[in-house]
């Protein structure tokens, strides 16, 4: 059995059409187009630091075995790093679009290897809009009129966002994130994205696939209520992931759940582990059922996945 405790992770930045400057300006890079996303965890993130380092997750994941992801991640996705977790910096809107369930991936889209795509949102800086589902009811054919037109605006729901939101966003909801954010997003491990409009972009659209897996009817942003416990808050729970903020003024031990890895962020403020310091979005791997220590004073943000039986613990009002 392996005594890694913990990985910690370099962060890879990818360039976006609709990227803003601040993870640019923030890592102290100059790019175009800008950085867009700030990828924090994924399978093909180099390990920094300890026995490991400079190895991609994909490498290292069977070294370390079932233990150390958990039993409820190994039981459904086997000796894969099934969450990913980014940086999203937007200075114009993203395209619309949707993503399939878990059903479509495996059947439609068995050949590439994905899942389907649920994710959430927390939003760290910035005031603006994002497009959250219909707002009001729509066939098929009114929508792939619209959207072949142009003539998209009567039809999509349109939200305002505030720092410290958290935004769910399950499979099938159509989407769009608006200008001015950063936010934090944690997501299914999947690349299955069908874009239904682009605001005259010349990239490629997918409005059969997208309109055979998109709800045509609005779907209200969830609303779960948080729950404090310490120094954590509970945000939200869900079959893909759940997900939890950290408040760290001192020293602090966090620990995963037993049957589950969990990816710790850093949001804001500075602290240290074994392994040395930790800033604005460096990001920590902890094996499931082990602690990490924690010293300084910051934010942070976890994520892991629940067996059914562990969701059914979480009160009503967290659940989505």
């Amino acid at each position: 059995m392996s005594g890694v405790i913990a990985l910690g992770l370099e962060a890879h930045p990818e360039q976006r059409v609709w990227g803003g400057r601040r993870i640019s300006e923030r890592l102290g890079l100059s790019a175009e187009p800008p950085i867009g996303e700030l990828w924090l965890a994924y399978e093909q993130n180099r390990v920094r630091g300890g026995e490991y380092a400079g190895r991609k997750l994909i490498e290292v994941l069977p070294r370390l075995g079932p233990p150390f992801l958990g039993s409820a991640p190994y039981a459904r996705y086997g000796l894969e790093l099934p969450l990913l977790v980014k940086f999203l910096d937007t200075a114009e809107w993203l395209s619309v679009q949707v993503h399939p369930g878990d059903a479509y991936a495996h059947s439609v889209e068995a050949q590439t290897g994905f899942h389907g795509k649920t994710e959430a949102w927390y939003v760290l800086e910035g005031e603006g809009e994002l497009i959250y589902g219909l707002e009001r009811q729509a066939t098929r054919a009114e929508l792939e009129t619209a959207f072949r037109s142009g003539q998209v605006d009567p039809w999509l729901h349109r939200q305002r966002v505030a720092p410290g939101q958290v935004i769910y966003v399950p499979a099938g909801t159509i989407h769009a994130l608006g200008p001015g954010l950063l936010l934090y997003e944690v997501q299914q491990r999947s690349d299955l994205t069908y874009r239904l409009y682009d605001y005259n972009r010349p990239r490629e659209l997918h409005l059969e696939k997208g309109l055979e897996v998109a709800q045509l009817e609005p779907t209200p942003i969830p609303q779960p209520q948080p729950q404090v416990r310490g120094a954590k808050e509970l945000l939200l729970a869900s079959e893909a992931f759940v997900l939890e903020r950290y408040a760290l003024g001192g020293s602090l031990a966090l620990q995963a759940p037993q049957e589950s890895f969990l990816l710790l962020t850093l949001i804001r403020g500075e602290a240290r582990w074994a392994e040395g310091r930790l800033g604005w979005g460096d990001t920590l791997l902890i094996g499931a059922g082990n602690q990490v220590e924690l010293e300084g004073q910051a934010e942070l943000l976890g994520s892991f996945i629940p067996s059914l039986e562990w969701l059914s613990w979480y009160p009503t009002a967290l659940r989505v």
